[in-house]
């Protein structure tokens, strides 16, 4: 009987010494490999008992949506010796299958080796009190450090550390299981920030996504992991000034390198990745004031008359504060100084409903110039864009 298993072996045969000969035809690599971004699993729902919805940023669209979101650019070191040039590239940062993804590269850009994100609130949207949460997934590894935190929106009139900072979520990649949450705020600012850590299962962190958030209230801050609270402060933890009573911004970063973190080793693998399925702002019914997300005031007009009604005269600094439409603001704190033949009077006041502070100089008998300066606004849930001023200064002479 003839066989018929023999033509079939030999193709069988045929295909397997082509198949192991014939080398696997790539593309060339890429600068950098990058790896599709994961698609989050489901993310919890809006509703938080006590809390109401006040901001988000779910990541839905196509691109960042540059009406909630700034960026920080540049590659100074940003005060701690970090390697990474901040870009505003898609190359580092963009939406991808619902998530924001902060990409950290290897590559040389502007005089630095690699590159990176930050992206911010600030002029946009700013809070006082609340809980701040993000659903993130940590990249991994030496010298890598993702950061969710805030700023004091008051940075450029008080500058840091007297503006405050409340680091949500910091993580360094050599100490592959540990979150960090700290303050910052004057007499207790940099290594000597207050703060704590919690501990993770290993591997985590860079493998699934988790919850990182603060419950921020008026004399007490608490953080948490996946809404386990391993933290708190209130103004008795700090060894100076208590300044988390005004707006502060958000900040999403993810840095290569550092004083803290060390730099990038022969271990370290690249491009590194930041996930955030979404941003989330509650606050309570109660402390909810002026308008969510009212974005950049600036001086609107400025001027000084002069109140003669006695036989010494006062200048007037009549302040207008607007906002980026060109709308009053009410109860925004302008603060400044006098200057000319009369260096005393009032510094500082909140706008009336029509967004308007009134400041009276001390009395004064002799003829001369008087100017007065604006040094300062700040707003609940607003930051103060100098840039729009019409004039930050205006002076009066007699």
């Amino acid at each position: 009987m003839k066989s018929t298993q023999w033509p079939i072996l030999l193709i069988l045969l045929a295909t397997f010494v082509f198949s192991a000969c014939t080398p696997l035809v790539q593309s060339p690599p890429a600068a950098t490999q990058v790896p599709p971004s994961p698609m989050p699993s489901p993310t919890q729902e809006w509703e938080l008992p006590g809390w109401t919805l006040v901001w988000q940023d779910e990541f839905e669209g196509q691109e960042i949506d540059r009406t909630k979101w700034t960026f920080d650019v540049g590659g100074h070191g940003w005060g701690n010796n970090e390697l990474q040039a901040y870009t505003e590239r898609p190359e580092n940062a963009r939406v991808e299958n619902g998530a924001l993804v902060i990409e950290a590269r290897q590559e040389e850009f502007v005089r630095r080796d690699y590159t990176s994100a930050r992206l911010k609130t600030q002029g946009l949207h700013a809070w006082t009190y609340g809980r701040i949460e993000a659903r993130m997934r940590l990249p991994y590894g030496n010298g890598i450090w993702p950061a969710f935190w805030m700023i004091g929106s008051n940075i450029e009139e008080v500058s840091w550390p007297a503006s405050g900072e409340i680091d949500i979520m910091e993580y360094i990649g050599r100490d592959a299981t540990i979150i960090y949450g700290t303050v910052h705020g004057p007499g207790y600012s940099g290594a000597n920030g207050v703060g704590s850590s919690t501990n993770m299962p290993i591997g985590t962190l860079h493998d699934d996504f988790h919850i990182f958030a603060i419950e921020w209230e008026p004399q007490e801050i608490r953080w948490y992991v996946d809404d386990m609270q391993y933290f708190k402060i209130t103004p008795e933890s700090v060894p100076g000034e208590w300044v988390y009573d005004h707006p502060f911004f958000v900040i999403l970063n993810l840095a290569v390198g550092g004083n803290w973190p060390g730099n990038p080793d022969d271990s370290t693998v690249f491009p590194q990745f930041l996930y955030v399925d979404y941003v989330r702002v509650y606050q309570r019914p109660d402390q909810i004031t002026g308008s969510i997300g009212a974005g950049p005031i600036h001086i609107g007009d400025i001027r000084i008359e002069a109140d003669e009604t006695s036989s010494e005269w006062r200048a007037v600094a009549v302040i207008t504060i607007h906002d980026a439409d060109g709308n009053p603001v009410e109860g925004a704190t302008v603060s400044g100084g006098w200057v000319g033949i009369v260096k005393k009077g009032e510094t500082s006041a909140k706008t009336d409903a029509q967004g308007i502070v009134r400041l009276l100089s001390d009395p004064v008998e002799k003829q001369g110039e008087i100017t007065f300066c604006v040094t300062g606004v700040s707003g609940q849930n607003s930051s103060y864009d100098k840039s729009a001023n019409t004039s930050s200064c205006a002076k009066i002479e007699k």
